[in-house]
């Protein structure tokens, strides 16, 4: 038992000190279509990183329609993984005929 409970330790520590992850680009909600994704990739700032995918709309209105349809009108954040204690959170930005999800971990 004890030797689990130190391994336990050591995954969650762990994870407190890679400030560089990032969850998986499978974590991303599905886009329907005819959204057409633009890329996906990885920012870093003083408050860790996060991984970002840049998606194609026609007009403003179809972006927010999208958001909608995404329910991603507020950051939503997954249950936490009692392994190394964190979440993912999934967020979303738009400017004009262009929407940005985005997925970082919650510690």
């Amino acid at each position: 038992m004890s030797l689990l409970t130190f391994a336990w330790v050591v995954s969650a520590g762990l994870t407190f000190i890679d400030e560089g992850r990032t969850p998986p680009e499978s974590a991303f909600p599905t886009v329907p279509g005819p959204a057409l994704v633009k890329s996906v990739s990885k920012q870093c700032a003083s408050g860790g990183c996060w991984r970002e995918m840049a998606i194609e709309t026609g007009s403003t209105a179809e972006t927010k329609e999208l958001i909608n349809e995404m329910d991603l009108s507020q950051e939503r954040c997954g249950a936490r993984n009692l392994l190394t204690l964190i979440r993912i959170c999934t967020g979303s930005g738009f400017e004009g005929k262009e929407l940005g999800i985005y997925l970082r971990y919650d510690y």
